[in-house]
């Protein structure tokens, strides 16, 4: 009996994955993104100036895919790249203020979206449920 609670559990899990995923493209073709260039933004807001190898690292994928994607959300106008001041081999990649503006939107919704999560439950509950998750995903990770 134990094994299909496990199961059932899992499933549970995968199922609300899947759902915020399916709800984030959905807003994101919305406003004209792609979750790479969602993502990719939200990591050089935070970043400040990181490179496009920074991107690719952060990202784990191809130094020619990072590249990509900067140059799509340059075609945007979400950001400008300029040559490293500290290597000239890299290109460091800048948010404009569109890029800035929209990151405020994205955050907004991902703010939407995690009171949607917790709703209902009270303050206890939803520091239970945090640490629930994060001590999940440490499990999972190793």
């Amino acid at each position: 009996m134990e094994a299909d609670r496990e199961y059932r559990f899992a499933r549970l899990i995968l199922k609300l994955g899947n759902t915020i995923i399916k709800n984030r493209d959905k807003y994101l073709r919305q406003i004209g993104l792609t979750t790479e260039q969602a993502d990719s933004l939200q990591f050089f807001l935070y970043q400040g100036q990181a490179t496009i190898t920074e991107l690719k690292d952060h990202l784990g994928v191809s130094h020619q895919t990072a590249r990509g994607i900067v140059r799509r959300m340059e075609d945007k106008a979400l950001v400008r790249t300029r040559k490293s001041d500290i290597d000239a081999r890299c290109q460091q990649v800048i948010p404009t203020e569109q890029g800035r503006e929209a990151g405020e939107v994205l955050r907004r919704n991902g703010t939407c979206t995690g009171s949607q999560l917790l709703r209902g439950l009270s303050e206890a509950e939803q520091k239970q449920f945090f640490n629930l998750l994060q001590n999940a995903l440490k499990n999972i990770e190793n």
